[in-house]
């Protein structure tokens, strides 16, 4: 029976050094663009990167496909990237399937990405925040709006998040730690999870679905894989216990 895995990167398989364990045995997980560690793994990682090796490994990311290549564990299958906007296969190519349907509704959004853009730089500049903002576009496609800086800072921006999630039912706003996301409706990772499921049980109806993530933004795509892991320390854990 075939067991697929799709597991989100960033703090699920590699984590910054100010989030690793004190004392940890560290390794470089992933490079900066200049060449620098910028994440690292501890040996539990690498081991759970190794067993999830063994079979079919799909990283479920917000990473565009640049920062993905900067990571150095070897995906070599499909690849969900920008939130689930993009489908890679393991080419590296755009799966056509996925892109073709929902790149006319990308177009449709992407002047409101770059207004919401403009108006949120707008803010940063006239307050001063600590704060960076940029639409990631990937691969000739606006993917989702990323902002990242100090939590108290991004506690300003809710009017805008508010007003984003406001234009559609499925526009969404993701926040955990340091970072933002303004995500339209086909940046999902769920959804680009459903339909590689399609994909696999195409081919074999047995196919066994685990899942991986810290993030209450994972949990959608996490509950429709047979099993689900949580790093012990994430914001889903947090989210528990409060």
């Amino acid at each position: 029976m075939p067991i697929v895995i799709f597991s989100d990167i960033d703090d699920t398989l590699i984590q910054t050094q100010r989030k690793c364990p004190a004392n940890a045995n560290l390794e470089t997980g992933a490079i900066s663009k200049t060449g620098q560690p910028l994440s690292y793994t501890t040996e539990q990682q690498r081991q759970l990167i190794a067993l999830f090796s063994a079979h079919e490994l799909i990283p479920v990311t917000g990473r565009n496909q640049a920062a993905l290549n900067r990571v150095s564990i070897p995906f070599k299958h499909f690849k969900i990237i920008d939130h689930g906007a993009i489908i890679l296969d393991s080419n590296d190519k755009i799966v056509t399937d996925w892109q073709a349907p929902i790149e006319a509704s990308s177009q449709k959004w992407h002047p409101l990405l770059t207004q919401f853009e403009q108006d949120i730089q707008a803010l940063i500049k006239s307050q001063k925040l600590s704060l960076r903002c940029r639409l990631i576009s990937d691969l000739g496609f606006p993917c989702y709006l990323s902002i990242k800086g100090t939590p108290v800072d991004l506690a300003l921006l809710a009017p805008f998040s508010s007003a984003f999630c406001g234009l559609d039912d499925n526009a969404r706003c993701h926040i955990n730690d340091h970072n933002m996301a303004l995500l339209p409706p086909y940046a999902c990772k769920k959804s680009a999870v459903q339909f590689l499921q399609q994909y696999y049980l195409s081919r074999e109806a047995d196919t066994l679905f685990l899942a991986a993530g810290d993030s209450c933004s994972d949990l959608p795509y996490m509950n429709h894989c047979h099993f689900s892991m949580i790093p012990n320390r994430s914001q889903i854990t947090q989210e528990k216990l409060t």
